[in-house]
């Protein structure tokens, strides 16, 4: 796991995620629909077996060591999940996080940055989608200093999964990102399915072509064993300016933070460049650009598993401009998405 030890914590885990995990639990062992923060275990029919069987699944989801009779300090979701997030250890990628402010909403959507790692991207979401879903973005590894970049997207989607985890308290349902952001969330989402058997919602912005060695449509846009030694000259370059900036006491002048983002970059591109990743369940909103999208639209719906559930929307504009220019449609179809999502969902059960 490539988070160095010098990155700490900004703060603690969230009860809110281990709560709303929880509520969502004891309303499988009591067999019905939903069940309140603050609804008290016992008023709502819990025996000695439920309680044990719901400890015990406690356990087994969040990793810690809990005596039965826990249920007797904490009687409802609210207090459990304070609980949990009190024994609950923060993965080091959990500064990774960002809530976005703004957001009210009760299901969170993880977002994930475009190539230059930055988290300010999901300042652009509106107040509707706000309002429903709380938004957690997710920056890159490297940008701050002490951090180095992963190396490969199975580095990164680990990370970014534990990362998200960690600050939420359970599996994030709803993943998506900007640009090659797309590509790490299909490789999170594919760790929520592995975890917990379940389809996660896949929300890209204007993703990169699959398998594209330019992370954009070209005419010829093959990996090559030539475009792979370009791309790694980049990084050694930037790396060896950012290192040895860092070692002469100006990694923090405007020199040295620009060659630390140039390293990140150029890291991030050698992991993503040329990969296209294998499909499995899930239900995927595609918005593409103008620009891009007769080339990505077609791609994707090559891509998905034969059961997913695919959506796919071309708006006006070109790549680099796409999420400005079209905040407020991109936030409609993505509210639409989910709430048809969702009663799909509710059909089937």
């Amino acid at each position: 796991m490539n988070v160095q030890t010098a990155i700490r914590p900004a703060y603690g885990m969230s009860s809110d995620g281990p709560a709303h995990a929880i509520a969502a639990m004891f309303a499988a062992e009591l067999q019905v629909t939903s069940v309140q923060l603050d609804d008290n275990f016992f008023d709502l029919g819990c025996d000695s077996l439920m309680a044990e069987n719901f400890v015990l699944a406690v356990q087994k989801r969040f990793d810690v060591s809990l005596q039965t009779s826990v249920l007797l300090e904490a009687q409802t979701p609210r207090e459990f999940g304070r609980l949990i997030a009190s024994l609950t250890p923060l993965h080091p990628a959990r500064r990774l996080i960002v809530p976005v402010a703004g957001s009210t909403g009760r299901e969170p959507l993880a977002m994930i940055h475009g190539i230059s790692g930055s988290a300010l991207f999901a300042n652009r979401f509106g107040r509707r989608l706000k309002e429903r879903y709380a938004v957690l973005a997710v920056r890159g590894m490297g940008l701050e200093p002490g951090e180095t970049p992963c190396s490969s997207v199975a580095e990164i989607s680990s990370n970014y999964f534990e990362g998200l985890t960690s600050a939420m308290g359970r599996h994030p349902g709803v993943v998506g990102g900007i640009c090659l952001g797309g590509l790490l969330a299909i490789e999170v989402g594919r760790k929520v399915y592995e975890a917990t058997g379940e389809r996660p919602a896949l929300l890209l912005i204007d993703p990169p072509p699959l398998g594209s060695a330019w992370l954009k449509p070209m005419e010829d846009e093959r990996m090559t064993a030539r475009r792979r030694r370009q791309i790694t000259r980049k990084v050694v370059y930037w790396r060896t300016l950012r290192d040895g900036l860092r070692t002469i006491g100006l990694g923090q002048t405007r020199l040295g933070r620009h060659t630390r983002h140039k390293a990140f970059k150029s890291m991030l591109v050698r992991a993503t460049a040329g990969f296209s990743p294998d499909p499995y369940p899930c239900d995927v909103l595609v918005l593409a650009s103008s620009e891009w999208g007769a080339r990505t639209v077609d791609q994707y719906k090559g891509w998905v598993f034969e059961k997913a559930r695919i959506k796919t929307v071309v708006l006006p504009g070109t790549h680099d401009r796409f999420r400005e220019a079209n905040m407020d449609a991109i936030d409609d179809e993505i509210i639409a998405f989910l709430a048809a999502r969702d009663a799909a969902g509710r059909e089937r059960h």
